[in-house]
């Protein structure tokens, strides 16, 4: 059964009911992602059945798969269950087990077709490719606890080095794999990279501002940085550290944004130094969101990422 080498892509077709269209663009990588997991496991265990022979690979790769995909499964399950009402997420349950279950009805036809898709777990079990899904499963086993992301290495590398945005800078940045990238808006945002694959609303920015003279021997510190915070901004603490050994500051602020019909807000820890007559700002967002949520929490939840990616801020010249 040709079949069972795509099982596990089936996922993209489990959500389509009819709530569908008022879910986060979060949720719904959430609930492809989930279903992914399920198929994936439902098929080894069929492989593990039928074919005796290959019993201990398919141990093998469920023990292995426990590290990683077993933890995504479990932080999607639990962000689910948030997001979604006790009975939107029991009929997910349902149709996820349905479909496997008709799926996986007929036998397997040749145990070449087993070993075929076991090897294109262990392949996605290294999480080499950084494509959709081994992204969006990276970013839900970390969800619990974003910072292990990058201390446990899966990062990708970002330098302004030769960046037509950033021209005379030369700064590296490690950042999580799961987040994706893309060019800031911005003048002076060099590129910015949001959670999720692009789903979440979590932020990273990276700033550079070229000094005017005057400002060429700025001195960081907490009233110079104050200084540069907008009206509408609430600053919650400042704070001295170093980054590539030069001198600088981390500020967190709280902003009102102002749209036609509405307020929302965002919460943001800003690390910033100066080099070589310019300004460097890493930024770390949660938001937007309504103004009565409470953003404490959610912050501190992602405050030993931010500080992570600024202390392995460097400069390259």
């Amino acid at each position: 059964m040709k079949t069972l080498l795509l099982i596990v892509y089936f996922a993209l077709a489990i959500p389509a009911y009819s709530q569908i269209q008022q879910y986060s663009p979060k949720v719904m990588l959430a609930l492809e992602t989930f279903a992914f997991l399920k198929g994936q496991s439902a098929a080894l265990k069929k492989v593990g059945l039928q074919f005796p022979t290959l019993k201990n690979d398919v141990i093998a790769l469920e023990k292995s798969s426990k590290v990683i995909f077993g933890r995504a499964e479990r932080n999607i399950e639990y962000f689910l269950k948030d997001e979604l009402n006790k009975g939107e997420f029991t009929l997910l349950q349902q149709r996820v087990d349905s479909l496997l279950n008709l799926q996986l009805k007929q036998p397997i036809q040749k145990e070449e077709y087993a070993r075929n898709f076991l090897e294109k777990v262990r392949s996605e079990l290294r999480l080499s490719k950084g494509n959709g899904i081994q992204k969006s499963i990276i970013s839900f086993a970390y969800h619990d606890a974003p910072h292990q992301e990058v201390s446990d290495g899966h990062t990708v590398h970002f330098t302004t080095k030769q960046h037509p945005k950033a021209e005379k800078s030369a700064v590296l940045l490690s950042l999580p794999k799961s987040w994706s990238a893309e060019e800031g808006e911005m003048p002076a945002v060099v590129q910015q990279f949001t959670s999720h694959d692009g789903k979440g609303s979590e932020k990273i920015l990276l700033l550079v501002h070229d000094l005017p003279s005057e400002d060429h021997d700025i001195v960081l510190n907490e009233k110079s940085i104050i200084e540069m915070v907008p009206p509408q901004s609430t600053v919650i603490r400042t704070e001295a550290l170093t980054i590539d050994g030069l001198p600088g500051m981390m500020i967190e602020v709280e902003e009102i944004l102002h749209s036609a019909d509405t307020k929302r807000k965002i919460r943001m820890m800003q690390f910033m130094f100066a080099y070589n007559q310019q300004l460097y700002c890493l930024q770390g967002s949660i938001g937007p969101v309504h103004l009565n949520q409470n953003l404490d929490h959610h912050i501190k939840k992602y405050e030993p990422l931010f500080r992570l990616i600024a202390a392995g801020t460097q400069i390259v010249d």
